[in-house]
C-alpha cells in the first residue's frame, strides 16, 4: 500500500502538462492494446494513421519529443497487463505523428537459441531510437522498410 501512495504522490508532484501527458499515454496504451486484440495490429495501425492526421502546427522542440518517449515508457510500467514493444511503439508513434513529428516504427528480428527468432519494435526519430538503447540496430536486424511506411 505504501508503494501505491508513493507513486500517487510522485504523480501529483509532476508538472500539470506531464500529468496530462502521462494520463494520455496510459489511456492510449490501453486503447491500442484493446484495438490490437480486437482488430489486429495491422488494422489498428491503419486506424491510428488516419486518426493522427497531420496538424499544421509548429513542430515541437526536441525536448518535447524526448519527454513524450519518457511518458510512454513510464505509463507502460503501470498498465493492468504488460504492454508489448509494438504497443509502446505504436502509442509513441501516434503521439509524435499527430504533432507533425516525422518518425518511423521499426521492426527487427534477432536469432535466439536454436532456431527461434525474437521480434522487436521501436520508434526511430532523426535516425535514433526512442524508448530503446542506442545499440538496438546492432542487436536486431531491422527490416528494410519501416512498419509505419507500409500502410
Amino acid at each position: 500500500m505504501n508503494r501505491r501512495f508513493r507513486q500517487l504522490r510522485a504523480f501529483w508532484q509532476l508538472p500539470l502538462g506531464d500529468r496530462a501527458g502521462l494520463l494520455a499515454a496510459w489511456g492510449l496504451l490501453l486503447s491500442i492494446d484493446a484495438l490490437c486484440w480486437l482488430m489486429g495490429a495491422r488494422c489498428c495501425l491503419r486506424w491510428l494513421r488516419r486518426a493522427a492526421g497531420f496538424q499544421k502546427t509548429a513542430r515541437p522542440p526536441d525536448s518535447w519529443v524526448i519527454c513524450q518517449a519518457e511518458l510512454v515508457s513510464r505509463a507502460a510500467r503501470h498498465t493492468p497487463r504488460p504492454t508489448t514493444c509494438l504497443i509502446r511503439a505504436m502509442a509513441l508513434w501516434f503521439l509524435l505523428t499527430r504533432r507533425g513529428v516525422a518518425c518511423d516504427i521499426i521492426l527487427g528480428v534477432q536469432k535466439k537459441m536454436r532456431h527461434t527468432l525474437e521480434a522487436h519494435a521501436w520508434v526511430e526519430w532523426k535516425g535514433r531510437p526512442l524508448l530503446e538503447t542506442a545499440d538496438v540496430r546492432q542487436r536486431y536486424a531491422a527490416f528494410e522498410r519501416p512498419l509505419s511506411s507500409l500502410l
